[in-house]
């Protein structure tokens, strides 16, 4: 595998940012395409574009699929559009995968395509996935903050108050298209649809309501998704095996 670390500007940010990406350069399986598929890899609240490469092992997971990784910078921002701040979404949904295909020649085709994230990431990755889903083939998100609403309406604390303001403006007021129930709602109705896998801790008592709660909503949409749960918290330990069950969901299997 081949990484990456590096600052680049984007014009929807409007400003320089950081951003990881490893590709599998060396991968020898006989089913090795070219160009090859790419996994965005989003991180959580208080992480950043290199959390994932040092904190895992996704790196040695993905060398196994000949699959590229791409990691973004987002900062606290929720991979929003912000109501007071950059176009977080619009980067990484949009800007992002386009230039990523220019400079490291990554598959176009959505069936290559696919998001993932962890906690905010998480959210991020269903947003990305259920507002474009022409783009992605599959989606996970593992211990996601899955219900933008009651985050905003019951964990705005001290330090995560102006976040939300910045995000959604002082009322808070969720606009539709940030909320992932919504999504769902529209993108059932068109095809096809990406595959979903959610993922949470037995014992990550903030969110695995959020992960049930949008596990039992999706039940009544024909949406292919599933729910994984074991014993676990909000750590490393069970992201890091929350991307295992991920890469076997989105390619059945080495």
């Amino acid at each position: 595998m081949a990484t990456f670390q590096g600052v680049f500007r984007s014009a929807a940010l409007g400003m320089d940012t950081h951003l990881s990406v490893v590709l599998p350069h060396d991968f020898e399986a006989p089913n090795l395409r070219e160009p090859c598929p790419v996994l965005y890899l989003l991180h959580g609240l208080s992480q950043g574009s290199d959390a994932w490469l040092r904190r895992s092992n996704v790196e040695r997971y993905c060398r196994e699929y000949g699959v590229a990784l791409v990691m973004p910078e987002v900062q606290r921002s929720f991979y929003l559009d912000l109501t007071y701040g950059p176009r977080y979404f619009t980067y990484v949904s949009g800007e992002l995968p386009e230039i990523c295909r220019r400079m490291f020649r990554l598959s176009p085709a959505r069936e290559d395509t696919f998001v993932a994230g962890l906690s905010m990431g998480g959210y991020g990755a269903l947003l990305c996935a259920l507002s474009r889903p022409e783009q992605y083939a599959a989606a996970a998100s593992f211990s996601g903050a899955l219900d933008i609403r009651d985050i905003a309406a019951n964990f705005t604390t001290d330090a995560t108050a102006s976040e939300m303001m910045a995000a959604f403006g002082p009322a808070l007021e969720v606009p539709p298209e940030a909320d992932l129930f919504h999504l769902a709602n529209l993108a059932a109705a068109r095809s096809p649809c990406p595959r979903l896998l959610l993922t949470c801790g037995e014992q990550d008592d903030l969110l695995i309501g959020m992960s049930r709660r949008l596990d039992a909503h999706l039940d009544s949409l024909p949406i292919e998704h599933r729910l994984a749960t074991w014993p676990g918290g909000h750590d490393w330990d069970f992201w890091d095996r929350s991307v295992v069950h991920a890469l076997e969901f989105f390619f059945g299997g080495k």
